[in-house]
């Protein structure tokens, strides 16, 4: 290596660290060649030893006998998501076993969740794993002898190359263990988790959920990400990591589809404060505050289900408390999907009953059945009630009833929105976070705000536009009053907001009017066919009340009558609202039943299913989660509360191939974004990140582009000829930082291009927006040659691409060098610098070999070296010069066995074996058969350790008859031959 530079290697920066952190929380490390020898094969995913001791020590009525009838059980369940739940049932103690000497079933333990110390902890690294196919993971965490946690490390480059595709290690980290889920299924139906980390940073997510959307990025209790030791240290500690396994992973079942998740960084983080607040009784209140669409309700189901189960609470029971039947149909929808055991409370009478029975268990109730409700009905100190949205029912009458029916109990208040500044604010407060100030010296039990949302990707950032003033309702006045009596009257739900707008004088007079409503669809219709429907996301129009949502809908078939080339079709919008059974005529015409709403509402998170528009006015403005949609067209006065809530319905991430979802748009019909402060009357800092006008994104646009100056400049550079400037840009780009700081900076340009595309402002930047994508194409092509797809290209960005033919122009005048027996004259004949040829002459022999691989295998051997010399290169290690008479070499080596081939009598698969050998200077041919018959005619050596070591005896035998005498040097070929064989082997498959 050159002095004065430092190399960053996965194993240096990422691997070493992670498992040295692993060493000190004290798991124990196992080498691989010592677990290979507790495995009887590769195919075996248990330590054996370590399990079966475990299993008898923490079942002391278990014999061997049954202990192997348990290990059978378990190794049939099926590879798949339904197996690894099933798998986990096991885990969490939820499955028995028939003990002869004590003659009955008994709770089956594989894991001692109470006693962290009765249980063993292991890791290893490079753990082969042989099923459909062969794969090596970097390392596994054991509990108990069971492999539970996968990882895989990265290299800390922001980009890297695998198979020749661009990826960030993030994305590779995971496309990896998604491809372990389709090859070694049989594995991946143990593991729970997996994680990967660059040295960085550390991600992480459930096993069998292969949306990236699903994959977070690990903060310590304070929310902070300090660094790979401080990471591990707060994750992978061993009652945090037994923690995950009993209480943090989750399963979801919703249409016949089965989902698995694990929580987030915040909601392990609340779910733990409320259980110690619940074991301590420190307090007997606390307020979580975490923002809409970061995951409230399954923070409240997991420490539901956690303090269910706590011995020292003594069967607690806990009351589920909302304020609206929909929020209940919600609620209890997520409570059987979670697999919850609870009780609805069906009327007043019935809440009564359980609570003076003292029913033990989880209650669902609206709060308006606590009206009327005696005091002290229960004095009981375990209870505990989850309050919903406790900033809206808390106020008034039916709090106070339920407080005084239930005078000791724990109450937590659970909102999706910050303390505001009015009335509503303070009995919030007083209520739920008061003894936290006054203790703690902050107002909420736990908080996970906006801004570190958006940070986290949880949550895109959202922007608004103010539509044109025609459509906006007159400020002065119909505006004025609405905001007045809001804040008298101290608003906090959508009914409440609904009785207001009755009360102002014009507003729907005004909103519902019949021209102003086909004028509003008309520039929706625009706004949603030119800048909406081409990035492929969704919409929904928020109408005054329902009466307006049906006038939407007429007025859009008349849009489409009239002109149905640019209008929307009635038939991708939909209406839905809250049925009146004494609605008449228009209203009555857009009824829909329970079962065609649940049809509309499943279909509109779906890609390519109709509705593409949704209409509505207060259903689904809360508690739906379709993060396809992209745009709300807001045309229904609205304040604080209210208001972040209905416009989180848009801050939802999405990805899905060439659909990247980076923000969230509102269009203001209303003008109640024209005063910011006032619409959103919360503490600065609370609400800070919530909403930007859509300005904001056109100068960030403006900003990014002026950066892109200096990556401009050397596509314009008239001074030199086309070929020199090429060859300036292999110069400039060879550097692989420059690089990863282009790409990054094309990414972050793009999405914004991807929003606001086809805004007239972007009109002075189209130009130059092409260039930056002439010169990304060129960036794949140079340095990445066998990725030509666009994967990382978006939606209207590939369209672009499709009207604009010369972008890829500067990929079809890259240089291409004849792979001949010339090529090393051709190569010194070339007056440009060592650098550049380097990379030239590595995209020519990767197409040389893509062309001859079907006739010589080996040549695909040649890859990894040439990407070997290149890493060496870019890592530094190795001078230009030095790289380039390597590849030179690997040319040569190329161009020869292809004419070797042409010239022989053997099979594509007997000459590769015959020419890796004729480089270690073993010429017969026969030798050659004889270990190419010798790799193919038993596959299971891919996967067993004691055929391959059997095998590798008879090559090494014939490799010392054939004058190989250092045994170094039998190793080093058998190593090669091994890696060619599961090449021919792969291509032999392939071919059937």
């Amino acid at each position: 290596m050159r002095r004065g530079y430092r190399v960053f290697t996965e194993e240096e920066t990422a691997k070493k660290p992670f498992m040295m952190y692993l060493t000190s929380l004290g798991w124990e490390y196992i080498s691989p060649e010592k677990i290979d020898s507790l495995r009887e094969t590769w195919k075996e995913p248990f330590i054996l030893p370590i399990f079966k001791k475990k299993l008898l020590e923490l079942n002391p009525s278990m014999g061997e006998e049954e202990a192997d009838v348990v290990l059978q059980r378990i190794r049939n369940i099926r590879a798949n998501i339904e197996g690894n739940r099933e798998f986990l049932r096991y885990l969490r103690g939820q499955r028995t076993f028939y003990s002869k000497s004590e003659k009955r079933e008994l709770n089956l333990r594989l894991i001692d969740f109470e006693n962290p110390e009765n249980n063993v902890f292991h890791y290893t690294q490079e753990f082969w794993m042989e099923d459909i196919k062969k794969d090596r993971a970097d390392i596994v965490l054991f509990i108990n002898g069971i492999p539970l946690f996968i990882v895989e490390t990265k290299a800390p480059w922001l980009f890297n190359i695998v198979d020749g595709e661009v990826k960030d290690w993030r994305s590779h980290a995971v496309e990896q263990i998604s491809r372990y889920h389709e090859e070694v299924p049989n594995f991946m139906k143990y593991f729970q988790m997996y994680m990967a980390s660059n040295g960085l940073n550390l991600i992480y997510s459930a096993t069998w959920n292969f949306n990236e959307r699903n994959v977070y990025r690990w903060k310590t209790e304070e929310g902070k990400d300090y660094g790979l030791q401080d990471l591990i240290f707060s994750m992978l500690r061993k009652e945090r990591a037994l923690r995950f396994i009993e209480d943090y992973i989750v399963f979801f079942e919703q249409d016949e589809e089965l989902s698995k998740f694990v929580l987030l960084p915040h909601q392990v983080r609340a779910v733990e404060r409320i259980v110690n607040r619940a074991i301590t009784g420190d307090a007997r209140t606390g307020l979580i505050w975490h923002t809409q669409g970061s995951g409230k309700t399954l923070t409240m189901m997991v420490a539901a289900s956690k303090i269910r189960r706590i011995p020292e609470l003594e069967n607690p029971t806990i009351i589920m408390v909302v304020d609206r039947i929909e929020l209940q149909k919600q609620l209890v929808r997520n409570l059987t999907k979670f697999g919850l055991d609870f009780i609805v409370a069906e009327s007043k009478v019935h809440l009564r009953e359980l609570l003076k029975s003292d029913y033990r268990g989880i209650i669902v109730t609206l709060i308006h059945k606590f009206r009327g409700m005696p005091s002290n009905i229960n004095t009981r100190r375990n209870i505990f009630v989850f309050i919903d949205e406790a900033h809206r029912s808390q106020e008034g009458d039916l709090g106070i009833q339920m407080r005084s029916a239930l005078p000791n109990a724990f109450y937590f208040g659970f909102t999706g929105t910050p303390i505001d500044k009015g009335k509503i604010g303070k009995g919030t407060f007083n209520l739920f976070a008061f003894e936290d100030m006054k203790k703690y010296h902050r107002p909420y039990l736990d908080k996970y705000g906006i801004k570190e949302s958006i940070e986290d990707g949880t949550t895109v950032p959202l922007y608004y536009t103010l539509a044109p003033q025609e459509y906006r309702l007159d400020r002065k006045t119909i505006l004025e009053e609405f905001f007045r009596l809001y804040e008298e009257k101290g608003i906090a739900s959508i009914e409440e907001l609904n009785k207001l707008l009755d009360k102002v004088s014009k507003i729907k007079e005004v909103l519902k009017a019949k021209k102003r409503i086909k004028k509003v669809a008309k520039h929706i219709s625009e706004h949603y066919k030119k800048f909406v429907e081409p990035s492929g996301f969704k919409a929904m129009v928020v109408a005054v009340d329902r009466e307006a949502c049906a006038l939407y809908m007429e007025a859009f078939k008349e849009l489409y009558e009239e002109n149905p080339h640019s209008a929307i079709p009635p038939e991708e919008i939909a209406v839905v609202y809250t049925p009146m059974h004494n609605d008449k005529g228009i209203l009555k015409k857009y009824h829909l039943k329970e079962d065609q709403e649940d049809e509309i509402r499943r279909n509109f998170k779906k890609r390519e299913r109709p509705p593409k528009i949704l209409i509505v006015t207060e259903k689904l403005l809360t508690g739906y989660d379709a993060p396809i949609l992209q745009t709300m067209y807001l045309d229904k006065p609205m304040k604080d509360h209210t208001l972040l809530q209905a416009i989180a319905r848009v801050n939802r991430p999405y990805s899905d191939g060439e659909l990247h979802k980076t923000a969230g748009l509102i269009v203001d019909y209303i003008g109640i974004f024209e005063d910011l402060q006032r619409a959103l009357a919360f503490d600065s800092k609370s609400i800070e990140g919530a909403v930007f006008d859509l300005e904001v994104l056109r100068k960030r646009f403006a900003e990014l582009m002026g950066r892109a100056e200096e990556y401009l400049g050397l596509l314009r550079d008239n001074s030199r000829s086309w070929d020199k400037k090429l060859e300036k840009l292999v110069k400039v780009f060879s550097d692989r930082k420059k690089r990863d700081d282009f790409i990054q900076l094309f990414k972050n340009i793009q999405d914004i291009y991807e929003i606001l595309s086809p805004d007239p402002f972007l009109r002075d930047y189209l130009e130059d927006y092409k260039l930056l994508l002439k010169l990304h194409r060129f960036i794949k092509a140079q340095f990445y040659p066998t990725d030509f797809e666009r994967r990382e290209l978006l939606k209207k960005t590939k369209e672009l691409i499709r009207n604009s033919v010369d972008i890829e122009t500067i990929v079809d005048g890259l240089p291409v060098y004849k792979i001949d027996e010339h090529i090393a004259d051709t190569i010194k004949n070339e007056r440009i610098d060592d650098i550049v040829k380097v990379y030239n002459l590595r995209r020519s022999l990767m197409r040389y070999i893509k062309e001859h691989q079907h006739e010589v295998p080996y040549l695909e051997f040649l890859i990894e070296k040439i990407e070997s010399i290149i890493k060496r290169l870019e890592e530094r290690q190795i001078s230009a010069k030095e790289a380039l008479e390597k590849v030179i070499g690997l040319s040569e080596s190329a161009v020869e066995s292809v004419r070797s081939y042409k010239e022989s009598k053997l099979d594509p698969a007997t000459f590769s074996v015959h020419w890796l050998l004729k480089s270690y200077g073993i010429e017969d041919v026969t030798v050659s058969e004889e270990i190419t018959k010798i790799l193919l005619s038993n596959e299971g050596w891919t996967y067993n350790q004691n055929l391959q070591q059997g095998l590798l005896r008879k090559i090494y035998r014939i490799l010392k008859e054939n004058g190989v005498k250092q045994v170094r040097e039998r190793v080093k070929i058998g190593k090669d031959l091994l890696e060619l064989g599961r090449r021919l082997i792969h291509d032999t498959r392939g071919s059937l």
